[in-house]
C-alpha cells in the first residue's frame, strides 16, 4: 500500500512500481482546509492510515509525508490524536501564520520555517510510532532529499534514515552502527538505497524464517 497525500491527480504509474493499493488525497477522507501546496497536515495522513490498516494483515506500506514540503507556512501543530477526527479541527491553523510570499522575502525566513515545518514532521512520526498498540510497527523513517542550498549548505544527496520500533524488532538491525539520537553520526558511511533495501530485507526474512535470495 502506498499512502500519497500530495497525489491529486490520476497515477497510472503506481502498479508499474509495486504498489498494490493506492491511498491518494481523495481516498484519505480530509475536510479540513490544505495548508497552502500542501494537502493535509501529516498527523492527519498518519491518523487516516490507522483507520485504513484496521484489523489488517501485517503488510508493508510507503506513507508519503507533505508538511515539511515548502513553502513552509503555515507550520502545523500536533493536537490530541483522539481530536484528529476528518481534519476540519486544522482549519484554524491552516489560515493562520505568514503567507508563502511574506516568508520566501527573507532568506533567514524561509530557513526558520522550514526547521520548524522539518520538527513538526519529525515530532509528528515519534508521536505516532508511540501510540499504545497490541503490535508497535516497525518505522523507517527516510528523507526524501536534501532542501536547496539556500536553506541548508550541507549539499550532496545524502539523507537521514532512523528505524523506530519494540526493543525485540530493533535487535534485527544490530551491528549496522546505528546512532541512538535523530542526528547520524557524521563519521558514519552513507549507504545507496539499494544496499539499505537488500540488507533490510535479508534481515527481516530471516527473521520469519523466509528462504534466503540464494536458497538456503
Amino acid at each position: 500500500m502506498v499512502v500519497a497525500p500530495a497525489i491529486v491527480m490520476p497515477w497510472p504509474e503506481a502498479p508499474a512500481m509495486g504498489f498494490q493499493e493506492v491511498r491518494a488525497a481523495i481516498d484519505l477522507g480530509y475536510a479540513g482546509l490544505p495548508f497552502n501546496w500542501v494537502t493535509m497536515p501529516d498527523q492527519f495522513t498518519l491518523a487516516a492510515f490507522d483507520r485504513e490498516a484496521q484489523g489488517t494483515a501485517p503488510f508493508l506500506a510507503e506513507i508519503a509525508l507533505i508538511s515539511s514540503h515548502a513553502p513552509w507556512t503555515p507550520v502545523p501543530q500536533l493536537v490530541p490524536w483522539e481530536a484528529v477526527g476528518d481534519g476540519s479541527v486544522f482549519d484554524a491553523q491552516a489560515t493562520s501564520g505568514p503567507s508563502p510570499k511574506d516568508v520566501w522575502s527573507d532568506p533567514d525566513r524561509i530557513r526558520d520555517h522550514y526547521g520548524r515545518a522539518l520538527d513538526y514532521a519529525l515530532r509528528t512520526v515519534l508521536s505516532w510510532a508511540t501510540l499504545p498498540r497490541a503490535e508497535p510497527p516497525l518505522v523507517i523513517v527516510l528523507g526524501d532529499h536534501q532542501p536547496a542550498e539556500f536553506v541548508a549548505q550541507a549539499g550532496g544527496k545524502d539523507v537521514p534514515v532512523h528505524l523506530i520500533g519494540p526493543p525485540e524488532t530493533l535487535a534485527l538491525f544490530e551491528g549496522w552502527g546505528w546512532a541512538a539520537r535523530l542526528s547520524p553520526d557524521p563519521a558514519q558511511a552513507s549507504w545507496p538505497m539499494r544496499d539499505f533495501r537488500d540488507r533490510f530485507l535479508t534481515a527481516t526474512s530471516e527473521a520469519v524464517g523466509a528462504p534466503r535470495a540464494d536458497g538456503s
